[in-house]
């Protein structure tokens, strides 16, 4: 999360503010690059968070994200409500192992300990079955909007860095991107999410048998998933920055031998081939900088319901597991702190693969050549 944020405010600070502009030449590199597919390649409910913002040269990138986030609040005024739903039902079947537990003891010990443990892990985990096929449902479809989506924005962004006088950059990082994205979500959808799954069933068991048998197993898998994501979120940022920046140098020693050769080389009309070949291609930094900012608004689109979603339940059961730790075993409450942790890890796949995208964008608002 926190290189989500950074990646943020990173793309805030590099992009140029754009004073003037030739509008003509902005919409011919915009029909060139593709820009105009974006919107079309989005899901219907994204593109409508949106509204009518488009990759023009003058989008408030600031205005644009408070307007997706206003309207995307006021479509899910319930997710608080939901959230606290389900918290509602664990709370239920607390009190009901408590009850019990207090029959037992009015009953001279005819109950077993054990069997209201049993029933207490396992009541917790089937109400909120439902919840939590939702959520890693939500989790899979969110990951296959983004990577669609990533077959049409990757290569836009490379057709407008290639304008921009980057065209080996261009091919290193839609490349790197495109492979590693799809790997990731491959990943993600076979092993990862179910990994989740398995997670969920060792912390009930281990819950319901009130012993640590599981423990280390269901620890293994979630450290596992954790660092999985965070090994390939650093390998691929390593890549791109090592990879992306050695082809930016080749990229700008090639456009400055190619300024110079044509601005002394061709008599009379050289020095203004030059000056037009420089202004082609500040419109051409003009319109990248733009298709990223507009490629993170649309990543945004897709990703911040489930990301509000998720993350209000990780928060909620989080709480949740420190109200009821003295009022509860020790069992059911750390299995209402398991629970959350699984939250935690579908929010993290969503986080890598939404951080992924933000790099890719920052890098390529950060490869300009005109000077």
């Amino acid at each position: 999360m926190k290189k989500i944020i950074l990646a943020f405010l990173c793309i805030l600070l590099l992009m140029p503010s754009a004073i003037a502009y030739d509008s003509v030449l902005y919409q011919q590199q915009l029909d060139a690059a593709g820009g105009n597919t974006l919107r079309g390649a989005l899901p219907a409910e994204s593109a409508r968070y949106l509204a009518q913002k488009a990759p023009t040269a003058d989008l408030d990138i600031g205005e644009s994200f408070a307007s997706l986030l206003q309207t995307v609040l006021q479509d899910h005024r319930t997710l608080l409500r939901e959230g606290l739903h389900s918290l509602t039902r664990v709370l239920l079947v607390v009190v009901l192992c408590s009850c019990a537990a207090g029959i037992r003891t009015a009953a001279g010990d005819s109950l077993s300990t054990s069997a209201i443990n049993m029933a207490g892990a396992l009541g917790i985990t089937g109400v909120l079955l439902s919840d939590l096929h939702g959520m890693m449902g939500l989790c899979a479809q969110t990951l296959e909007q983004v990577s669609t989506f990533s077959k049409t924005m990757l290569p836009v962004m490379a057709a407008a860095i290639s304008m921009s006088g980057a065209p080996t950059a261009a091919t290193v990082l839609q490349g790197a991107t495109m492979f590693a994205f799809d790997l990731l979500v491959r990943f993600i959808t076979v092993l990862l999410v179910p990994a989740v799954c398995a997670y969920i069933a060792m912390i009930t068991v281990n819950a319901a048998l009130d012993n640590d048998a599981l423990s280390k197993l269901a620890g293994f898998v979630k450290w596992m998933t954790t660092g999985s994501l965070k090994l390939l979120l650093t390998v691929f940022i390593a890549y791109i920055t090592l990879s992306g920046s050695v082809g930016s140098s080749i990229d700008g020693v090639a456009l400055k031998t190619a300024r110079f050769a044509v601005s002394g080389s061709v008599p009379v009309v050289g020095g203004i081939i030059s000056d037009a070949t420089e202004t082609i291609l500040s419109g051409a930094v003009l319109l990248k900088n733009t298709l990223g900012i507009f490629g993170l608004l649309c990543i945004a689109a897709i990703c911040i319901v489930p990301f509000l979603k998720v993350g209000m339940n990780y928060l909620l059961f989080k709480a949740g597991a420190a109200v009821l730790s003295p009022v509860c075993p020790k069992n059911l409450s750390g299995l209402v702190g398991g629970i959350s942790d699984s939250f935690g890890l579908l929010l993290g796949m969503l986080g890598t693969c939404s951080a992924i995208l933000f790099f890719e964008l920052v890098f390529s608002v950060s490869l300009v050549h005109v000077s």
